[in-house]
């Protein structure tokens, strides 16, 4: 019962993970007209080409749905897949004369030139909330020309939603992980002063000692590190970090 259940938690898990690398195709859809910058990966020629393909063919598809004006969606489709095609040549003309810019960059929203509160300024809040709020009201008012524009409009900004976040998590754990790594170093420097002092038991230190980090599983062994660094230092004094070090 517990195997099938953690395998239902794992497929749940699994498809929105799915969901999450997939978002960028529909997102993207949008993110030409909304930003500027966009990494020249992003803009793979052979994406756009397909989805401006799938617009086309859902209109063939679903004309009725495509009404009042029925070319809405394949007009939007050619002009997504124009745009797109011109900045992707725009930003490898920037890669040949040597111009610093990710290739993998969402890009720059126009939106952030309005001069926003301090509290939308800060963690990407205009991209990940004010870009998608923005798309779902311009698809609503697109409803009005072609029922079918209008809804791709908005699940695209829903999708664009779901891409932020993604996006987000990612440059936070990765900003995490540099943080823990340098407090780990920290914390395992002054493991080895510990234990290359003189201790009257092998006491392990206690996880508030070592800012919430589960050490002294094997305090002979860390002691042995101790030693090991010590004789280290003693035969490499050039490589011996200094004592008032400080990790800015």
């Amino acid at each position: 019962m517990d195997d099938e259940s953690s395998k239902g938690v794992s497929t749940f898990s699994e498809k929105v993970d799915m969901l999450r690398k997939v978002a960028i195709f529909p997102a993207l859809t949008v993110m030409i007209f909304l930003r500027r910058g966009i990494g020249f990966r992003l803009l793979k020629t052979n994406w756009l080409v397909v989805l401006a393909l799938i617009m086309i063919a859902v209109t063939l598809v679903f004309p009725a749905a495509a009404a009042p004006f029925g070319p809405a969606l394949i007009i939007y489709a050619l002009a997504m897949l124009g745009w797109g095609l011109y900045q992707r040549w725009q930003r490898w003309v920037d890669i040949t004369h040597g111009v610093r810019w990710h290739t993998y960059s969402p890009g720059v929203s126009y939106l952030e030139a309005i001069s926003w509160p301090v509290f939308f300024q800060s963690h990407r809040r205009v991209n990940r909330f004010i870009d998608p709020l923005a798309v779902v009201i311009v698809g609503i008012l697109a409803l009005l020309v072609s029922r079918l524009l209008g809804l791709w409009i908005e699940v695209a900004g829903l999708f664009l939603f779901v891409y932020e976040q993604q996006l987000y998590e990612v440059m936070l754990n990765a900003n995490l992980d540099t943080l823990d790594g340098l407090i780990a170093a920290e914390v395992q420097g002054e493991a080895v002063k510990h234990y290359q002092q003189a201790q009257p038991t092998e006491k392990s230190r206690s996880i508030d000692e070592t800012a919430g980090i589960p050490t002294g599983v094997a305090p002979d062994i860390e002691k042995l590190l101790a030693q090991r660094q010590s004789e280290f230092d003693a035969a490499h004094p050039a490589l011996k970090a200094p004592d008032n070090l400080a990790v800015e």
